[in-house]
């Protein structure tokens, strides 16, 4: 079976560029959260709390049949966001602000749980750990106008349940990587480093 890598981070964290660039390095293949796709998103930031159900369900959904794909095709892959943090981060954040029903949210995890059954765990997880400063300046950078719109505690609220969940993290390895200081698009020197680091966690051969 091949490797699987996933990312995990706050949002504007630097995953879905961490993902290109260590995919073409690695030579696996990428998988990325299907956000422009997704039915519900721009909804979602209009009324969180009636549409953050079907929010999470498509991307857990989506997540999960992204994994299939990998375990069906036994090829090395990397993915933008691990499924534990669908849950574990943005379900649960959208339970505790009262966005998501106690119903709505029971089943959720009803169905995350029971597709955890049937998937394979990750061979490493790359934490992107990054402050809400950093996060906050590149979403601003990014200019996506729905998270623009975002006021900066939710930013927080997440950042504090991220803390909280990768200190008790044990489904895989896990490499962390400084956000702050770490920024591949301004500063690609850093790509080789972490490139060979990966490449020794991992035991790959034959990797530029």
């Amino acid at each position: 079976m091949g490797k699987m890598i996933v990312l995990a981070g706050n949002v504007g964290a630097g995953k879905s560029t961490f993902t290109k660039v260590l995919s073409e390095r690695l030579d696996f293949t990428p998988y990325y959260e299907s956000v422009n796709d997704n039915p519900f998103l721009e909804d979602f930031y209009k009324d969180q709390k009636k549409w953050s159900y079907h929010l999470q369900t498509f991307f857990l959904f989506h997540r999960f049949n992204s994994i299939k794909q990998i375990i069906d095709s036994d090829d090395n892959a990397i993915l933008d966001r691990s499924i534990y943090e669908d849950a574990e981060i943005f379900a649960r954040n959208l339970y505790n602000n009262g966005k998501m029903s106690q119903r709505e949210y029971e089943t959720y995890n009803q169905i995350f749980y029971t597709m955890l059954e049937f998937l394979k765990k990750p061979d490493l997880l790359i934490y992107i750990k990054t402050s809400v400063d950093t996060i906050v300046k590149r979403i601003k950078k990014r200019g996506r106008d729905m998270e623009m719109a975002v006021p900066i505690e939710y930013w927080k609220q997440l950042d504090d349940l991220y803390k909280d969940w990768i200190n008790t993290y044990d489904q895989s390895k896990i490499y962390v990587v400084d956000g702050d200081k770490i920024d591949i698009v301004e500063n690609p020197e850093y790509i080789d480093k972490i490139v060979q680091d990966i490449s020794e966690i991992l035991e790959l051969e034959n990797v530029e």
